[in-house]
């Protein structure tokens, strides 16, 4: 389970997160929902334990998110992903492969089958869509406990968003992954998500008040 509680980041006069309090419960998909600039990826990175907090705590399963033993549990996929220069799929895999020991080349290579793409290509000749769905494969194959995900269908043509909901549900309810995933597509979320949040401004909001702010 991640428990985020009281949790507030400053940079420098700017407040991006709040006092921001919520619980993603094992098993689940939870959709964080907000707008360009609202601090979702910045609550992800915290969680990641990529930033600090300035005040509140982060547990994963009871543990600090700073802490090495909650980061070997958490993935963390960025909207835009690091690849090496002159990469193919299965270069990806086997960098992954170093860092997270229960890495599955025998599975990245069949999720990279199911969605196409040749393992022996320059990631560098694959669309926005086609390298979304070959970091997708390889989070999943990593086999840690959380996945989290920073707009991962933004950019991305409706038959391959549908294939990317696809294996985060399959993934979800098959090995009983946990999945953050943070976007301003509220249709898509609805598609996939087990549980919402909204985040507006750098503070949660009820589903009411978030609605009540669109309509405003």
């Amino acid at each position: 389970m991640i428990e985020v509680s009281g949790v507030s980041k400053r940079f420098g006069n700017f407040v991006c997160l709040d006092e921001v309090s919520l619980m993603v419960r094992d098993g689940t998909i939870y959709g964080l929902v907000g707008e360009n600039g609202a601090g979702k990826s910045t609550l992800l990175r915290l969680i990641a334990g990529v930033y600090r907090a300035d005040a509140g705590e982060i547990r994963i399963d009871g543990k600090k998110a700073s802490t090495v033993s909650a980061k070997r549990d958490v993935f963390y996929m960025p909207d835009r992903q690091y690849y090496e220069r002159n990469a193919t799929p299965l270069t990806v895999g086997k960098f992954y492969g170093n860092f997270y020991p229960e890495f599955s080349m025998e599975d990245y290579c069949y999720l990279l089958g199911q969605f196409e793409l040749d393992e022996n290509a320059l990631v560098d000749s694959f669309s926005k869509g086609m390298k979304k769905q070959m970091f997708i494969a390889a989070a999943i194959c990593t086999n840690t406990r959380y996945l989290l995900c920073d707009e991962v269908f933004d950019g991305l043509d409706p038959q391959v968003r549908k294939a990317v909901n696809d294996i985060l549900v399959s993934a979800a309810q098959g090995r009983n992954l946990t999945v953050l995933v943070v976007s301003h597509y509220l249709e898509e979320l609805r598609k996939i998500c087990t549980e919402k949040g909204y985040l507006h401004r750098g503070r949660i909001l009820t589903e009411a008040e978030w609605q009540g702010m669109l309509a405003g």
